[in-house]
């Protein structure tokens, strides 16, 4: 969640779920169309999961902060069975609230199905900036007319310089309102900078947002810890390199 304004469309607009909203807790359906998954193996991109968590928990944490912007702090999300559903169901809890920050948590399961197929959790605090304020009403985020017509990484513009490296333009596409880069495009470049360095497909994500990418262009550094796991840094290159995201991804075969 970022400040109020009127961007242009943007990647989420391309998304298509339904939200409804009750006291602390959230649930809906997520479409997971061939633009969205991993082209070897059919599953949903970790990263697509992550931002339609974020959607579903900040909606929800925005209410409790209200009317001040939700800004997400950390978010995880973790791959743990089939995701090749055509789509899945959402269900969010705030898990607790207190006078700083807001847990939330999202389950994905297969429709008729109650067990999990990934889960998320995020942790959200009100923005201390006194012009980021959004009135209750401009809360739910307006799902897709249209589904995206590129895959997930073409169409956010995660360009792979080197193995490990990826660089994102901070294009309205990909903004928040207040014009930094949305989270769940960040996402993308911790998943997109694993895989180009390790193979395989991302499964589990850890993204610890430490600052916005408020010039751009977003460039990842890579180290990769083992087989397995790689540690991303995110960057704004146009802000004397500040850092902006940490992010731990697992990768399977």
């Amino acid at each position: 969640m970022d400040a109020p304004g009127q961007p242009a469309p943007t990647f989420i607009a391309g998304l298509r779920f339904t939200q409804h909203y009750g006291d602390a807790v959230a649930d809906g359906r997520a479409e997971l169309t061939d633009q969205l998954r991993d082209p070897a193996s059919g599953q949903a991109r970790c990263s697509v999961l992550a931002t339609y968590a974020d959607i579903y928990t900040g909606v929800l944490c925005a209410m409790v902060v209200a009317p001040r912007i939700a800004l997400t702090v950390d978010l995880t999300l973790h791959v743990l069975g089939d995701v090749s559903a055509d789509a899945l169901d959402v269900a969010a809890t705030i898990l607790r609230s207190g006078r700083t920050l807001t847990v939330a948590e999202a389950v994905f399961t297969v429709a008729g199905s109650a067990v999990p197929v990934a889960v998320s959790h995020a942790t959200f605090v009100g923005s201390p900036r006194p012009g980021d304020i959004l009135e209750r009403d401009r809360l739910l985020v307006e799902p897709a007319r249209q589904a995206l017509e590129r895959p997930f990484p073409e169409a956010l513009g995660a360009e792979v310089q080197a193995p490990g490296v990826v660089e994102m333009a901070r294009v309205p596409y990909v903004q928040q309102p207040s014009g930094t880069i949305q989270g769940g495009a960040v996402a993308l470049l911790g998943e997109v900078a694993a895989t180009s360095l390790l193979g395989g497909r991302v499964v589990d994500l850890e993204l610890r947002y430490l600052s916005a990418v408020r010039v751009g262009p977003a460039v990842t550094s890579t180290t990769a810890l083992d087989a397995t796991h790689a540690r991303v840094e995110v960057r704004d290159a146009g802000n004397e390199g500040r850092l902006a995201t940490v992010v731990l991804a697992t990768v399977v075969p």
